[in-house]
């Protein structure tokens, strides 16, 4: 019982500095000039090719350079990008060309815009919380997983591209 309480806590917390891409969200991006790029990639090693962390980061840094935001790797405001492949567990296998078991994988992807922020109760509180943000959760054979994770983080990129261009027209 006392365990499934600390999880309904911290799901709770989860969900309470968790951001999207509404218009309230999307004001926080006005005004940025400088973002560090951070992408992480999780989880247990694939089968196959591995999701390249190096060309995540390539593909991210080229999207948001193109935007005109400055990349530094000492800003206080910073884009994350999350990437977890996991096995997909079950009993039955999907089946394949020649009867041949295709293993899957979930493939979660999240893309989020992080801040320092003030508590206004007390502003000498301060925390780095996700003030935009969004995720793709996919289904794909193991052998996809890292073509998949690329094409969605180009997505989720350009995602925060149309955001932040629309918060800060030229």
């Amino acid at each position: 019982m006392r365990m499934l309480t600390r999880f309904g806590i911290v799901v709770a917390l989860a969900a309470a500095v968790s951001a999207s891409d509404d218009k309230l969200d999307r004001a926080t991006l006005r005004g940025i000039k400088e973002v560090c790029t951070i992408v992480e990639v999780t989880g247990p090693t694939q089968a196959g090719v591995p999701v390249s962390k190096e060309r995540l980061q390539a593909e991210l840094d080229g999207r948001v350079a193109a935007t005109g935001l400055a990349i530094d790797r000492n800003a206080t405001t910073c884009l994350f990008l999350d990437v977890r492949p996991l096995p997909a567990m079950g009993r039955g296998k999907a089946i394949g060309r020649n009867d041949k078991p295709v293993g899957l994988h979930a493939l979660d992807v999240t893309l989020q815009f992080l801040q320092t922020v003030t508590l206004v109760r007390d502003p000498s509180i301060k925390a780095y919380a996700p003030t935009w943000s969004v995720s793709n959760l996919a289904t794909v054979p193991s052998d996809e997983v890292a073509a998949t994770a690329r094409q969605i983080a180009v997505d989720l990129a350009d995602r925060f591209v149309k955001a932040y261009q629309s918060v800060n027209q030229k």
